[in-house]
């Protein structure tokens, strides 16, 4: 037999959890840990016990753990052993399923209420087995910015890959970075702002940002007119420049077109202004 949550929400606010395990042939402490795996509500101990009149109102159903069926089957192979209960998974799949739960509750709830037993109740595993994945919580919140990372750097790479001309280069990563800051820089910024995570990136942060300078640095300077200190403080200060538009669209302290125009305009206008000196035209 095959049920959907809501069904089974029904049938146990509508008579005894016992009277209702038995059409499945389990016990009522055995359905009642599947409703507590699927985050389906149960009427209190007393609740069949009081006076009709005086029973407590079945709640809202909330919606299932993160990666967990809407469809719990019953019968001589599936029974205490429900699909829509719990799914095993490789290693990998279940890394990705927290991190995705972590990410909701981040955004929902803020980086307080994101905890290991918070997590385990959410993906419906114990908070043990999430520790088997990670490490501890700064372990977590470390693999979230590197993941949130990679995503700026993937979209700002698919942006510029068909273009070869320096300024529209520049251009399409400007604008491409502040739409991915203002779309999914929140999380980023939270997770930067704690200091374990924030000196975990430290040297990897770095080496991605040098790594990506060289080639402008190496542009500025080929024609001997820039030496290689002007224009490694020239591309650093226009990176601050970008990186703080990207801060100022996260945190959503300005309209964003505002942004956007005030941060390109300084931009373009320091290209040109590289370009010359670079020309020896000064």
């Amino acid at each position: 037999m095959e049920l959907t949550r809501e069904q089974l929400f029904q049938q146990i606010w509508a008579e005894p959890i016992g009277a209702v395990a038995g059409r499945f042939g389990m016990t009522g402490n055995g359905l009642a840990k599947i409703c507590d795996r699927l985050n389906i509500p149960r009427p209190s101990r007393s609740h069949w016990t009081r006076n009709p009149h005086s029973r407590e109102p079945a709640p809202a159903l909330p919606p299932p753990p993160l990666g967990l069926s809407e469809v719990v089957a019953f019968g001589s192979r599936q029974t205490r052993q429900s699909p829509g209960v719990r799914t095993r998974l490789d290693a990998a799949s279940r890394r990705s399923q927290i991190i995705a739960a972590a990410r909701q509750i981040a955004m929902e709830e803020g980086l307080s209420a994101l905890t290991m037993r918070r997590l385990g109740h959410t993906v419906g595993i114990s908070d043990t087995q999430v520790h088997n994945c990670f490490g501890g919580r700064i372990d977590l919140l470390t693999t979230m910015a590197r993941e949130e990372i990679a995503r700026q750097e993937a979209a700002r790479v698919r942006r510029v890959a068909r273009n070869a001309d320096r300024r529209t280069i520049i251009m399409l990563s400007t604008i491409g970075y502040l739409h991915e800051a203002a779309e999914h820089g929140t999380l980023l910024q939270m997770l930067l702002r704690v200091p374990e995570v924030k000196e975990a990136l430290r040297d990897e942060r770095q080496l991605a940002a040098t790594t990506a300078r060289a080639p402008i640095i190496e542009r500025l300077t080929e024609s001997g007119a820039m030496d290689a200190a002007t224009a490694r403080a020239s591309t650093t200060a226009l990176t601050a420049v970008s990186l703080k538009a990207g801060g100022i669209v996260a945190a959503g302290r300005a309209p964003f077109a505002m942004v956007e125009q005030l941060c390109l305009s300084i931009l373009m206008a320091g290209v040109a202004s590289d370009e010359r000196l670079a020309d020896g035209l000064r």
